[in-house]
């Protein structure tokens, strides 16, 4: 950890404190961001969808509620080219339940075997370190043939990029919670560091199948505008990673 890195992670520790010393505190949010976003409101933190990391450009914040599902979110980013989600809905996706004019795609795959996808479709990551690209590929199981009318890819230089400003230091918090007369309330009281994620690393994790990519091609259920409720909504497809295998991607220290 270079010293620079150092000095903000004791900032962080410093401000962190200050929280652990504030008690409950009324949530920013009402929904499972709530953690988070209070956490990162108290510590100056503006919500961006950047790729740099959310404290002081060195250190992701994510919330230990995110710890209580299956599979944590290293970060989000549509691939290229622009609009290609859309067209990936669209042509594999499916309709959802409630509103039946809009198709959705919700499928988890990884890069050593093809998953299956409402049992037409298989997903796979397709990592070519000859042209420094992680691909999308699309098979038709019905025909067994892969999909060549969509190409969809992350190149490895803006996945780089992401991986050493946004996955090289991340931190859970984590808060008591509790409601009084019908507000939430979070006390925080605990951090987690995860570090020692190098882009090497994060290829090799993808290719073993450790890493999994997420698409969570949805509509708007619950927003503020309710033009847009059934609208046609990207929640953050991107790269994820079992909760269980953590320590096999990072080292994991707990913040005194």
């Amino acid at each position: 950890m270079k010293s620079s890195e150092k000095q903000v992670l004791e900032e962080f520790k410093i401000e962190f404190e200050k929280l652990k010393q504030m008690g409950f505190i009324d949530s920013r949010r009402f929904h499972d961001t709530g953690i988070g976003k209070t956490a990162e409101d108290l510590l100056g933190v503006i919500e961006n969808n950047k790729d740099s990391a959310d404290y002081k450009g060195v250190i992701e914040l994510k919330s230990a509620r995110e710890l209580s599902q299956a599979m944590v979110t290293l970060f989000t980013k549509s691939p290229n080219p622009r609009g290609v989600n859309s067209i990936i809905r669209e042509t594999f996706g499916y309709f959802d339940e409630e509103f039946r004019d809009s198709k959705i795609l919700h499928t988890t795959f990884s890069a050593d075997k093809f998953n299956t996808s409402k049992g037409k479709f298989g997903f796979l990551l397709d990592i070519s370190k000859a042209e420094e690209k992680i691909f999308i590929k699309i098979k038709n199981l019905e025909q067994d043939t892969i999909d060549a009318s969509i190409t969809a890819f992350y190149p490895f230089e803006k996945l780089r990029e992401i991986v050493e400003h946004k996955c090289k230091y991340i931190i859970f918090i984590s808060a008591e919670r509790k409601k009084q007369n019908g507000k939430e309330m979070f006390r925080f009281n605990k951090a987690v560091l995860l570090s020692g994620l190098t882009f090497d690393k994060f290829l090799d994790f993808t290719k073993q199948g450790i890493i999994k990519y997420d698409f969570r091609l949805g509509v708007y259920r619950k927003t503020k505008n309710p033009k847009l409720i059934g609208k046609n909504h990207d929640h953050g497809s991107g790269f994820r990673i079992n909760k269980n295998n953590l320590s096999k991607v990072f080292s994991i220290t707990e913040l005194d």
